[in-house]
Formats: structure tokens, C-alpha cells, sequence
């Protein structure tokens, strides 16, 4: 029977690994001695990590694999997610997106580095336009258009410090409200009356320190009802404007530089063409810097709240018993609120004379000091406190709405437990939450223009060429 196979030769490995060396060798002389025409062409290669996808680019698809809808959802998770673990929950649970809370967090950088970027841009194109600056007209008329600007408390570490916490210490953010409001004027002052909640001392205690020591239930009882009474007058007839449209900035740069953002904010908004303008804020001294560099046409306000916390705080450097404290806390709010600053501070005046100026090594907390400190911000703030012509003219008097927007803020970057960077996290955060509690819809708008690219950008390159696996 003949026999189908056939036996190996043993000379035909030998030539073929002859053969094989032969064609190396002449590749590599190819290759050493070949002149390239473009010679700074790089001498390496991508690996091959997907096709090319030319629709990448109209569908804003960046370097990663994620649309600007998805994209849009993490950021969200971000914004209001109270820490990235929670956000990787949800957006796992209810977004089918399955993504960890760290690159939650190195998504959220990137995002909001890109905004930063593009905020700096925009503030020094219009800083650069050459003189006078030509403001922008809104597209429909703005009655009352209000500024205000207020600081938060965030917790950041030291960036670069590795895992961990290093140099953990407080930061102010600074934060600024922009609302356009519906306004009305008035013939004469809608409300010449201090509003009952001030006069109530159940209402205040969350804002004034020992307000309710030696109250009486009865006396507490009285004043609460005496203001569940007034506010149903005060829903008829409310005076106060009412927002119709924010937005909003947050940061952690210095007061100069958060001013020129908030001037290219205001105009981009068509305040300067306002009806009527006004920039609310509390006594801190750059807050008014601010104002008289980029809003000097604003009427200037002292948020009333303030002024109320600075009158007690008098009181209680002046007075040990609980009722006279509130007696002449409350003499004095209704001399603010009616106007009549002058004879709050003469009163301050005489009681310091008796108690004495302080001195200059003495705590903060000394009652001269107290006294001292409250009298200089009152003299200071004699401008800003016409409280009747504003109500009349149907400007806001207090920062109740900035206060409001602080708090929003905090909520998701104030806490004993949160640390962020100081320079790309703690900003990057703070864009991202301002703009999503804005009304304009800025954080779509901002992810949906970002641009694409046609292929994966961010592959790793090899040494040396080599095939993928």
C-alpha cells in the first residue's frame, strides 16, 4: 500500500531561517541608510486603537467615548451630587453609565479647566477692546437688573502633595449674582414699617447670637403671632421686586480679577442698559472696590441683614441683660430701616465715650472693640443706606437672594470632610457648580460646543514600532 505522507526534510528549515535572516538584514540596511523627506517626522507610531470616525467632529465627540449627552449627564452628577462617589451611584443606577468616582473626578477637572480657559479668554478679549467699551444692548428691556456678591468657605489642601491631606486650611470663594428683576416705582415708601421678622425674636435667634436669653414664653407667643399676622398684609401688598432670570460666577481668585469677571458678566447680560441698577452686598471694603471700578452707575446697597447683625452686636458690647439688649437693638433697626443712620450712630457715639475707645493689643471680642468696629461701619456705609428712597424706586434691600446662591454653592463644596485642591479641582469644581444653577442653560451650551476630534487623541504612544495586540 503506498504511504500518503511524506517525510520532512531536515535542509528546508535550514534554508528558510536563512532566507528569513536575509530579508531582516537587508530591511534594517534599508531602513539605517534610507533619507526620510520630512525630517522631523516622528520615528514612531500609535498603537491601533480604533477605526477613524470622521463623524466624531459635527457629533462633538472629544478624545473620549462619550457624547456631549453623556457627557452633559456627568457633569450634572457632578454639580449636585454632594462627592463623586455618589455621582458614580447615580449615574450608575439610574444613567447606565458605568464610570468610577475617580475618573468622575478627573472628568470634572478636565471639564472644568476647559471653562476656566474659556472664561479667561473672554475676560481679556473684552478688556483689550479699545476705549470706550461699546456696552451691550439686551434683546428685550431690562426694568431692574441687581448685582450682588458675597464670599463662601470651602476646605483645600496643597496640590501636588500626594495621597492624603496636606496643609488642609479655609479659602473664601468669592461668588456674584446677576438678576434681572421685575420692578415698580412707587409714590411714596411701600413699607415705612420695620418688617415684623425682625422684631421677632423666635425668627431671629438662627441669626443673632443669645437673642432669645431671658424671653418669656408669653412674650415670645405675642411677637410670634404679631408677625404671622403682618405677613398676610405683606403677601397683598408686597413691594419687594421680584427675580426673574440669574446667573451666576464663582472662584477662588483674588478680588481684582473676580471684579473684571463679573464686569464681563454684567455686560454680556445688557445690565449697563438696565431701567434701573443696583449692586447689593455686605460691608466688606473690596466689595465696594468692585462696585466703584466696574458698576459706579449701580445704586450702591447695605444688605440690610448686615447692617441688623452689626446693631446687635452693639447692643450686646453695651448691655449684659438679654431685654435691655433687645430694646436697643430694636430702636436701632427701626431707625435704619426708616432712615435715620445719623442718630443710630450718635447713639453709638455717647456709649463709647462712656465705655472708652479700645485699645490696640485687645481682643476682638472686647466690648470697646465690638463698639469701635460698629461705629466705623456704619459711618462708612452712610451712602449705601437710604433705605425708604430705595424701596421707593423699588430697589431690593437686602442680599436674601446672594445669600440663597451661597448656600447652593456650599452645599456641594463646604464640608469637614471635603478638601480640594487649591489650584485645579477647587476651581474646576466651582465653574461647574455655578453654571449649572445658572438659568441660561451655560453648561450644555458649554459641552454641547467643545470640539471633536476624528480619532482617539490621548493614545499612548510606543517606543518603537510595533504591532498592537
Amino acid at each position: 500500500m503506498r504511504r500518503n505522507s511524506r517525510a520532512r526534510s531536515p535542509v528546508l528549515p535550514a534554508v528558510r531561517n536563512t532566507c528569513q535572516k536575509r530579508v531582516r538584514t537587508i530591511w534594517d540596511y534599508r531602513r539605517r541608510t534610507a533619507k526620510s523627506d520630512f525630517a522631523s517626522r516622528p520615528s514612531t507610531a500609535r498603537h491601533v486603537s480604533g477605526i477613524f470616525f470622521p463623524g466624531r467632529i459635527p457629533l462633538r465627540i472629544d478624545g473620549g467615548s462619550a457624547s456631549p449627552a453623556v457627557l452633559e449627564k456627568k457633569m450634572l452628577a457632578v454639580a449636585y451630587a454632594p462627592s463623586y462617589s455618589i455621582g458614580e451611584l447615580v449615574l450608575r443606577k439610574i444613567g447606565g453609565i458605568a464610570l468610577s468616582g475617580r475618573g468622575l473626578n478627573k472628568t470634572a477637572v478636565k471639564i472644568g479647566l476647559e471653562m476656566v480657559a474659556q472664561r479667561d479668554a473672554r475676560v481679556e478679549a473684552y478688556f483689550n477692546q479699545p476705549l470706550p467699551r461699546q456696552h451691550t444692548q439686551p434683546k428685550t428691556p431690562i426694568a431692574l437688573a441687581c448685582v450682588s456678591t458675597d464670599g463662601g468657605r470651602m476646605q483645600t489642601r496643597d496640590e501636588g502633595g500626594g495621597k492624603g491631606v496636606h496643609h488642609p486650611h479655609w479659602r473664601e470663594n468669592k461668588n456674584a449674582l446677576f438678576l434681572r428683576m421685575k420692578s415698580d416705582y412707587f409714590a411714596c415708601d411701600p413699607h415705612p414699617d420695620l418688617p415684623a421678622c425682625f422684631a421677632n425674636r423666635e425668627r431671629m435667634k438662627k441669626l443673632l447670637s443669645g437673642v432669645c436669653e431671658g424671653t418669656t414664653p408669653a412674650a415670645a407667643a405675642q411677637e410670634t403671632a404679631f408677625s404671622a399676622g403682618s405677613a398676610e398684609d405683606r403677601v397683598e401688598k408686597d413691594w419687594r421686586p421680584e427675580p426673574l432670570f440669574r446667573t451666576s460666577l464663582s472662584s477662588l481668585e483674588h478680588s481684582d480679577s473676580f471684579g473684571r469677571m463679573m464686569a464681563v458678566e454684567a455686560d454680556a447680560r445688557g445690565f449697563y442698559h438696565a431701567a434701573k441698577k443696583a449692586f447689593v452686598s455686605d460691608g466688606l471694603p473690596y466689595n465696594w472696590t468692585i462696585h466703584e471700578r466696574h458698576f459706579r452707575g449701580f445704586t450702591p446697597i447695605l444688605d440690610f441683614v448686615h447692617a441688623v447683625e452689626h446693631l446687635y452686636e452693639a447692643a450686646r458690647s453695651i448691655h449684659a441683660d438679654a431685654e435691655h439688649r433687645w430694646t436697643d437693638y430694636l430702636r436701632w433697626a427701626r431707625e435704619c430701616w426708616g432712615g435715620n443712620v445719623l442718630q443710630v450712630i450718635a447713639e453709638l457715639r455717647e456709649h463709647q465715650q462712656q465705655v472708652g475707645l479700645p485699645p490696640k493689643d485687645c481682643e476682638k471680642t472686647d466690648p470697646r472693640k465690638v463698639l469701635a468696629d460698629a461705629v466705623g461701619y456704619f459711618q462708612n456705609n452712610i451712602p449705601r443706606m437710604k433705605y425708604p428712597v430705595y424701596r421707593q424706586q423699588g430697589l431690593p434691600t437686602t442680599s436674601a437672594h446672594m445669600e440663597s446662591f451661597v448656600k447652593e454653592i456650599n452645599a456641594r463644596v463646604k464640608g469637614t470632610e471635603k478638601f480640594w485642591n487649591d489650584g485645579a479641582s477647587g476651581e474646576a469644581i466651582l465653574q461647574i457648580r455655578a453654571a449649572a444653577l445658572c438659568d441660561d442653560d451655560r453648561l450644555s451650551r458649554f459641552l454641547a460646543s467643545r470640539p471633536g476630534h476624528p480619532f482617539h487623541p490621548n493614545a499612548q504612544r510606543c517606543p518603537s514600532l510595533a504591532t498592537a495586540s
